[in-house]
């Protein structure tokens, strides 16, 4: 670009730069272009100016937050879940792996993934950077983005707009592998967590696409073993991974230990159904142990955010009942969509269905999608492990069925 600036004339030249910023991801701001920085600042544990930086910027990175032994074994278990799952399921490791990307409530199955929980490495991180004298893990997950297979970018979001509690936390990203930006690291806007909080955004839907004036995105490159600690408030997303390996990350999502239940806010949330306490009250059960000192938390009298919005015929909160429904009714089959799809008569009609009505004309891309959908239905039936991406639900819908779903309002 250097040589070609002096060919150019200064408003080609500009004009080039914007189309290049375009094309390579730049967000917008309210007038322009967001600036975009790559983070090369990281902090130990120990050099306790982290918190400050935390609290001013809504996400720090704390390096050698765990040893290589605990990463080690956190891979090896993690290998060991993943082929287990692949086997019980029937399917080759490399073809589980093309559908499914997170795996929930990993400290459940002991060893080092409870160690991470239990073991002061995360909930210390947690409560010192919120200031709080203890903490309730809400759940943990690892999510990998693959080098190949269903690999795209999670949209810009904050989590406290998915958690059903009453108020903000924070999540200890723990990396399992070095992650260069190339690979999809997380990047965040800058100070976005002291804008308050939106209604949860649907990754089904158009991502937000512009950002007061003056934000700025930092990329968030970083090595085995760090964590970033995120604010629940601070703005952020994933691109796709475009490296040369997968991308794990272990994620624990932390909130105050008196924080209030709130089913009605994020009614879809799959936490809700191990919650043993009554709504709008402390958030306990076996599922969300606490660590340190539960101090009384005073209520806010405004919602933190005014609940979820469904603006879409199929979301991300809704797309298996969604999709299960469809199944059922062009199949006309009572069985959940496991039952339906490991049915070949079953299948048979839906693809003979799909054609007949014009919705899509290649059987054998019909047949791909739908099996994809048993996939990624059955790994969460079996193990609470999904496609963060809700890939096979917008893939079917893409091949015939949001058709379906014209067809079906129209009659």
């Amino acid at each position: 670009l250097g040589l070609m600036s002096g060919f150019l004339n200064q408003d080609l030249w500009t004009l080039l730069i914007y189309v290049l910023q375009i094309k390579y991801g730049e967000e917008k701001g309210v007038s322009g272009i967001m600036e975009t920085i790559v983070n090369d600042i990281n902090f130990k544990l120990e050099d306790k100016s982290w918190i400050e930086f935390y609290n001013t910027h809504g996400w720090v990175v704390v390096q050698d937050s765990i040893s290589g032994q605990i990463v080690k074994g956190a891979k090896s278990q993690w290998l060991e879940l993943k082929s287990a799952c692949a086997e019980e399921m029937d399917l080759e490791l490399n073809e589980y792996e093309q559908e499914v990307s997170q795996w929930r409530d990993l400290w459940t199955n002991g060893a080092t993934f409870e160690k991470l929980i239990f073991d002061p490495l995360l909930h210390s991180i947690a409560q010192e950077g919120m200031g709080w004298n203890g903490s309730r893990l809400l759940h943990d997950h690892i999510i990998c983005k693959p080098h190949k297979g269903s690999n795209k970018k999670i949209p810009w979001h904050q989590d406290s707009m998915f958690w059903p509690v009453d108020t903000h936390g924070c999540s200890t990203w723990t990396a399992l592998k070095d992650v260069e930006v190339e690979d999809g690291c997380l990047e965040v806007i800058d100070k976005s967590h002291l804008e308050g909080c939106e209604n949860p955004v649907d990754f089904m839907a158009k991502e937000r696409e512009e950002f007061p004036e003056g934000s700025v995105r930092v990329k968030l490159p970083i090595t085995a073993g760090s964590t970033i600690l995120l604010h629940s408030l601070t703005w952020h997303r994933s691109s796709p991974n475009l490296g040369e390996h997968d991308r794990p990350a272990h994620l624990a999502l932390w909130v105050h230990p008196d924080a209030k239940w709130r089913p009605d806010l994020v009614d879809w949330h799959p936490v809700n159904e191990h919650v043993e306490s009554e709504p709008n009250t402390r958030l306990e059960g076996k599922k969300f142990p606490h660590f340190g000192i539960i101090d009384e938390l005073q209520p806010s009298e405004i919602d933190i955010h005014s609940g979820t919005h469904r603006e879409n015929n199929i979301s991300m909160f809704d797309a298996s009942k969604i999709v299960g429904h469809q199944l059922s009714r062009i199949s006309d089959s009572d069985g959940g969509i496991t039952q339906i799809l490991e049915n070949e008569i079953l299948i048979k009609r839906i693809v003979e269905k799909t054609v007949e009505f014009g919705f899509c004309s290649d059987e054998e891309e019909i047949r791909k999608s739908l099996e994809r959908l048993r996939v990624s239905y059955l790994a969460y039936e079996l193990h609470k492990a999904r496609n963060v991406y809700n890939d096979a639900y917008a893939n079917w819908w893409n091949v015939a069925g949001e058709d379906w779903d014209n067809f079906f309002r129209g009659n």
